[in-house]
């Protein structure tokens, strides 16, 4: 089984366990886009997600991954749960819906994306057989063309280049204007305030 395929295993049991425990786990990264687009583009290498109220429901979560065999990692600080099995791994943030806007706490209490909750797919999409929810076509372009909204020292690579001009087709297929998404999204990042990046001291914002 080649690792694409390892990971469509996964993202069957992340499905399965988020919704035996009554939450919703939804993909984002160079996944989301393949996803999106409907099939596989390139070969990768991780598996980027976050889970409603994880940190609520750490534990929980952390027992049942492992009954299913995955070696489990909670680090506290920045409200991230690791799992891995073999040679594929995912990674886990907390999202939140407060009043309709999500607080995804990409670092813990140290780093937030704010954006409209609704861009969260609502139902699940069918991918390779396999039943996942993802951050959306809108929420998934924002991300790769304005990776300051998480980071400070983020190069583009080729791959992204890619994923951006896939998500840019389906959002043109869409008639999405890609400057109005942007409005009613911004983040706040004091951990690059605190590693000297002074613009990080005020939110970040696209306007």
């Amino acid at each position: 089984m080649d690792k694409n395929h390892k990971y469509l295993v996964m993202m069957m049991d992340i499905f399965t366990v988020s919704k035996g425990l009554g939450l919703k786990t939804y993909i984002w990264g160079g996944f989301a886009v393949d996803i999106l687009h409907g099939e596989f583009t390139r070969e990768h290498d991780d598996l980027d997600c976050f889970t409603e109220n994880l940190v609520e429901n750490h534990e929980e979560l952390q027992r049942q991954y492992e009954a299913l065999g995955y070696s489990v990692n909670y680090i506290e600080y920045v409200w991230m749960l690791q799992i891995e099995k073999g040679d594929i791994h995912a990674t886990f943030n907390s999202v939140k819906n407060i009043d309709g806007i999500a607080h995804w706490h990409h670092a813990g209490m140290h780093g937030t994306v704010f954006f409209p909750y609704n861009r969260l797919d609502d139902l699940p999409r069918t991918f390779y057989g396999t039943l996942v929810y993802t951050i959306g076509e809108k929420m998934a372009y924002i991300l790769k063309t304005n990776v300051r909204l998480i980071s400070a020292e983020w190069t583009l690579r080729e791959k992204d280049c890619l994923d951006i001009s896939i998500l840019e087709n389906l959002l043109n297929s869409q008639g999405v204007d890609k400057n109005e998404i942007k409005k009613k999204v911004w983040s706040h990042n004091p951990y690059w305030f605190a590693k000297g990046y002074k613009d990080y001291y005020f939110p970040i914002t696209l306007n």
